[in-house]
């Protein structure tokens, strides 16, 4: 045993290379499980956490709740009349993501009283148009009201809660604008777009654009957060009267594709309903006809 060990002196004495690239080996080795241990620790791998959902509450409230020792990040302010100033209105990353601690999160909140805009002249103006300049000037639609008109979709007035409003008037960010439109002559109707998938402004605009009113209704989410998982009346080749209302809901992110599916099985539901009354009446139809004798038919019965 003696002689190995001093043959392996001898030879790390001849070839001290050896013993350096031991050494090197040695030390890469002790580094490699250094670093491994550090980042593990800095990053803190394998520890992920559900995020909390921080929608709708306080600065104050999601700093109470605040386990994971995340850091907030307020990226925007927006008015919004249907929240209460300071709460939260969107965040990212989304409830129900998987966080680490010490993650930032980035917040938008609603703001206490809203920056004053500009009101645009919208007269004679296309209702396209009209709808693309009010939502770029941080306005919205409250209604279109459609009157006689050879013009169709021309808008002949602005009002704000049935008063006119004039061009270059300050009014509150978020105000929503109601808009008269002419009618035109032809009394063709519109197709009612697909508006499932949407968010607040783009269902708004897609609607308002194609002649349309909306009604909304917000569940367990916000027009900052919403995003539409059903539609009435749903897209078709059926022409609508100009002014009609498509009733819209919203739900969620991480709620869609569960209630999508129960939208489509409830519309797949009333489908087949309607199938079978269909057949039903097809069928009755058919043995009428089928009893009917021809030969002793008179001009009278036919017309």
């Amino acid at each position: 045993m003696s002689d190995i060990k001093s043959k392996g002196k001898n030879i790390l004495k001849r070839y001290p290379i050896i013993l350096h690239l031991l050494l090197m080996i040695g030390i890469s080795a002790v580094l490699v499980v250094a670093i491994s241990i550090f980042v593990k620790i800095y990053s803190r791998q394998g520890q992920e956490y559900e995020m909390t959902n921080l929608i709708g509450k306080t600065m104050e409230e999601a700093e109470l709740a605040n386990d994971l020792e995340l850091r907030y990040v307020v990226t925007d302010s927006i008015f919004e009349s249907d929240n209460e100033p300071g709460t939260i209105l969107t965040q990212d990353p989304q409830p129900g993501d998987k966080v680490k601690k010490g993650r930032k999160i980035y917040l938008t909140i609603a703001s206490v009283q809203p920056e004053d805009v500009v009101m645009p002249d919208l007269t004679n103006m296309s209702l396209r148009q009209a709808v693309s300049q009010l939502m770029s000037n941080g306005l919205s639609i409250k209604k279109l009201r459609f009157v006689d008109s050879q013009y169709r979709n021309l808008v002949q007035g602005q009002s704000i809660n049935g008063r006119a409003v004039a061009a270059g008037k300050k009014i509150p960010r978020g105000t929503a604008i109601e808009l008269t439109v002419g009618r035109g002559t032809d009394n063709k109707g519109t197709i009612v777009e697909v508006v499932i998938g949407k968010t607040h402004e783009e269902a708004q605009r897609t609607l308002y654009s194609a002649s349309l009113n909306i009604l909304e209704h917000f569940e367990g989410c916000n027009r900052s957060t919403g995003k539409i998982y059903k539609q009435d009346p749903v897209c078709s080749d059926e022409k609508h009267p100009l002014g009609t209302t498509v009733e819209v809901w919203y739900c969620a992110p991480g709620e869609y594709n569960k209630r999508r599916k129960a939208a489509d099985f409830e519309i797949d539901s009333l489908r087949r309903v309607t199938d079978s009354i269909n057949r039903a009446e097809e069928a009755a139809a058919a043995a009428v006809f089928e009893g009917t004798n021809f030969d002793v038919v008179d001009d009278d019965m036919i017309w």
